[in-house]
């Protein structure tokens, strides 16, 4: 089976994806349609940056064996705001139209933060480029409850703010951008594919992943401070309920505002070459519950709970004081690249590193971790979070060691969100089978595979029950749900509606759940 996935990875095409993000709201800019023939939106232009310097500046922070944040760009404060820049135009409608353009000389990307954002029903928020990626329309509940609000990356040196006004709001609306980011680093793959991270890296998608698929969902990239990348992971509790606890480490947290994005499920949908995933399942800003330097943690509650389009999960983990056995495994985005996944097999010892109590991994085994990797979640055997990464000098190429503050240390102060429910929780929501789980030892075929749309399901034979057949994209999304009558045994499956790629076919009845990966290639 290992080797039938790695043809099917090395056979995968493309999947091309736009670059919207964050919790949207349909819409469209004016300004990206030229035939509205809209004025000319006024340029601000933002001081050069000294990227060699800067650079340098990185690079002893890694060689001193700091994992994060990976700064990837320069902050610019700023100023420009619905009454001090920009220009406004009336439409025939009534809408009222106010763009501003933002250029930063030489930049591989720009992001920014709205240091005032208050948006009155109806009236939406756009960031775009030249290139035609689109950010929004974003609305009030973007960022609920709040008046800043933080936005994604878009590639390039150029960007277009467009604030879109009914006539019914007309004037109640605040926006401002209170900083601007020069992204120094090709953290795009502008001018070079993706994979800036270690060759030894493992894509999560790939087989050696297939055993974590649940704990993969709950992982994030943090975009902190505006400026640098960090990893953090979604917390079960002892209610199973979904709220949104996030754990990342202390340092990832320091001098950031409350706009932190929190990119959910960018992985590759191919194992080999990578290549670029979805980047819309974000969302914005937070509630720091606690923070310590004795464990290197922090516990956020997220603003917004990931919807269920995300199909995010929520980790288990265990608080014991004693090491765990059977080696451990860290999923992350390493110098803020793709989501990656690497293992120790042998197990972690107790140690210190900066003042803080840790575990420490001696060497990884398969993968390592680096810059932009701080703040992820380190599990042990039974796929529980024991620990966030604090530092370290690991690297493709080396067996120096990392060190990840304890959740046993952390716990005292985490419980009275966590709850108290013993050692250890699994994580939510609670599977009731086991994914490898078969009928008489058979497997779910597929064929043929790839396809370029049709696929023909062939089940076990002998069991009477309906089954349920749910298609997932590469990064966790479901596409379509189909009911098979019970004692069926070959079923068609039309992917004929689905872009290029990878994608998962899991049947279920009853306590069985089959699975099979079916590449779409035209």
């Amino acid at each position: 089976m290992r080797s039938l996935y790695q043809s099917l990875f090395l056979t995968a095409t493309l999947l091309t994806l736009d670059a919207t993000a964050q919790l949207s709201f349909g819409g469209h800019p004016y300004g990206m349609d030229r035939s509205n023939d809209l004025p000319v939106a006024p340029i601000t232009v933002m001081a050069e940056v000294d990227a060699t310097s800067l650079m340098a500046e990185d690079e002893e922070r890694r060689i001193a064996g700091i994992k994060g944040p990976y700064r990837f760009g320069f902050n610019h404060a700023t100023d420009i705001g619905l009454d001090n820049a920009g220009i406004w135009h009336s439409m025939p409608n009534g809408d009222r139209i106010w763009r501003a353009t933002v250029q930063c000389p030489g930049a591989f990307s720009i992001n920014m933060e709205f240091h005032d954002y208050v948006i009155p029903e109806g009236a939406q928020v756009f960031v775009y480029n030249e290139m035609g990626h689109m950010l929004g329309g974003f609305e009030a509940n973007s960022n609920p409850g709040q008046t800043q609000m933080g936005v994604d990356l878009l590639p390039g040196d150029q960007v277009t703010v467009e604030y879109v006004e009914p006539a019914e709001v007309a004037g109640m609306g605040r926006l401002r951008i209170g900083q601007v980011t020069h992204g120094y680093r090709d953290v795009m793959g502008m001018t070079k594919g993706l994979n800036e991270s270690g060759s030894c890296n493992n894509n999560v998608i790939c087989p050696e992943g297939d055993d974590w698929r649940d704990q993969i969902r709950s992982v994030a990239m943090l975009v902190t401070g505006g400026d640098g990348f960090c990893t953090g992971t979604l917390l079960n509790n002892c209610n199973n309920d979904g709220t949104p606890y996030f754990l990342t480490a202390n340092h990832c947290m320091v001098g950031a505002s409350t706009n932190v994005v929190f990119r959910f499920n960018w992985n590759s949908p191919q194992c080999t070459p990578t290549v670029n995933g979805p980047m819309n399942q974000s969302v914005v800003g937070y509630s720091l519950l606690h923070n310590s330097t004795g464990s290197d943690v922090a516990l956020l509650r997220l603003n917004t709970t990931p919807p269920a389009s995300f199909n995010v999960f929520y980790s288990g983990w265990d608080k014991s004081s004693a090491a765990s056995t059977g080696g451990a495994t860290c999923i992350h985005h390493p110098s803020g690249d793709i989501k990656k996944i690497s293992f120790e097999n042998q197990n972690v010892v107790s140690s210190s590193f900066g003042g803080a109590q840790c575990w420490r991994v001696n060497d990884w085994d398969d993968g390592t971790t680096e810059p932009g990797s701080s703040g992820s979640g380190l599990w042990n055997a039974d796929k529980r979070i024991i620990g966030q990464l604090y530092g370290g000098s690991a690297a493709c190429g080396n067996d120096f060691p990392d060190y990840f503050g304890k959740f046993s240390v952390s716990f005292s102060a985490l419980q009275q969100w966590l709850g108290d429910c013993g050692n250890a929780i699994d994580g939510y929501p609670l599977s009731t089978s086991s994914i490898s789980e078969v009928i008489n030892g058979a497997d779910l075929e597929a064929w043929p595979n790839p396809t370029t749309g049709l696929v023909n399901m062939v089940l076990p034979n002998g069991h009477q029950g309906v089954w349920t057949a749910m298609t997932y994209d590469a990064v966790g999304q479901l596409v379509s749900t189909d009911l098979v009558p019970g004692g069926t045994e070959r079923f068609d499956l039309d992917l004929g509606g689905q872009p290029n790629g990878l994608y998962l076919i899991e049947v279920r009845s009853g306590d069985v759940r089959l699975q099979q990966r079916v590449m779409v290639a035209r």
